[in-house]
């Protein structure tokens, strides 16, 4: 099954729809889930349901949430597999094949991902976006930032189910854990990926199956600062979680962390060498000292200071060994121009 979720997309929904109609895995029931849509979407999506009896058009209500739309996606499935889908993204032709392959040559992965290029409104090509595929450094990333693109996920249902895992709320629940954490939207993504992440049941595919379209009415554009406040939120719940599942002390990650290529701006040439050695020894300690995990924290480590010089020889350091992607390069070069514009004033 494909879930759809689409508020007012007439824009691009035709070409979303039709890149699902394309794949080369032609065993597929498409739900669009048209959440109180005003424009002509809905005229849209009956147009090519008229021309495919695979897809189906399903109104809600328009007082649910985003995650309470997800959730109704999950709820109407019966596919072993679940591929997500924005109504505004293109998948490639190969997505859906790639993505179930991977998924059942790796049984303990509830959920793949992939990489992805970024495109204009107009699909002009802007960037493409490379992300981790090892599930410890997806579990280690996920502490300080979401690795895994939404529009890009597949999912197996059989362990979605099994976990009780939904949009928008916490399933992990250890003993001495977190209060719950329920998120209407934003970051809903995130509190539910993240989660999958912690427990390594995430995987990624390491080249482009989506075009991740960039058009200013991206949420992540729009309701940029609040969609930061939830996710630093977000990510102290998981280390809470992991906290108590491991009996560790629990840790602020924020410091270490890079939402949206941003780092928070504390005091200038500040050190924060005890508090990562701290987060270091924890994250080893529950993940294991493996190359996956190593690469991320070494990326960690350079935002360790609030020193720009520092930082800078740090990341000249690290890109002598790694292959750095294109957050944590706009991580670097956000703080360097944050830094030159306080240097200003």
């Amino acid at each position: 099954d494909v879930i759809m979720p689409v508020r007012n997309g007439a824009a691009f929904i035709e070409e979303a729809i039709r890149s699902v109609m394309a794949q080369t895995d032609r065993d597929w029931r498409l739900i669009v889930l048209n959440h109180a849509s005003t424009d002509a979407t809905g005229d849209i999506i009956e147009q090519l349901r008229a021309g495919d009896s695979r897809i189906e058009h399903l109104s809600c209500d328009p007082g649910l949430t985003l995650s309470d739309v997800r959730n109704q996606g999950f709820d109407r499935s019966d596919a072993p597999f679940v591929m997500l889908h924005d109504a505004d993204d293109v998948s490639e032709p190969d997505r859906m094949a790639a993505s179930v392959e991977a998924l059942e040559r790796q049984p303990g992965l509830a959920l793949i991902g992939s990489d992805y290029r970024i495109v204009s409104g107009d699909g002009a090509p802007i960037a493409r976006r490379h992300l981790p595929t090892d599930p410890a450094r997806i579990a280690v990333a996920s502490i300080f930032s979401n690795p895994i693109p939404q529009p890009a996920v597949t999912m197996r249902m059989d362990d979605i189910r099994r976990l009780n895992a939904s949009y928008g709320s916490t399933f992990l629940r250890p003993a001495g854990g977190p209060a719950p954490m329920h998120v209407a939207t934003l970051v809903e993504d995130y509190l539910l990926f993240g989660q999958l992440a912690i427990e390594r049941r995430c995987g990624s595919i390491a080249r482009p199956l989506l075009r991740y379209r960039w058009h200013g009415g991206n949420q992540s554009s729009v309701k940029f600062e609040p969609q930061m406040i939830l996710s630093h939120d977000v990510a102290r719940h998981l280390v809470a979680i992991l906290a108590a599942e491991h009996g560790s002390t629990w840790l602020d990650p924020i410091p270490f962390s890079n939402f949206g290529g941003r780092i928070e701006p504390f005091a200038t040439d500040v050190d924060l060498g005890e508090a990562w050695q701290a987060m270091r020894d924890m994250i080893v300690r529950v993940f294991g000292d493996t190359p996956g995990v190593r690469r991320e924290l070494a990326f960690r480590q350079v935002l360790a200071t609030r020193s720009l010089p520092q930082m800078l020889a740090r990341f000249a350091a690290f890109r002598l060994r790694h292959r750095p992607d294109g957050d944590e390069v706009a991580t670097i070069r956000s703080f360097a121009a944050a830094t030159i514009r306080r240097a200003r004033r």
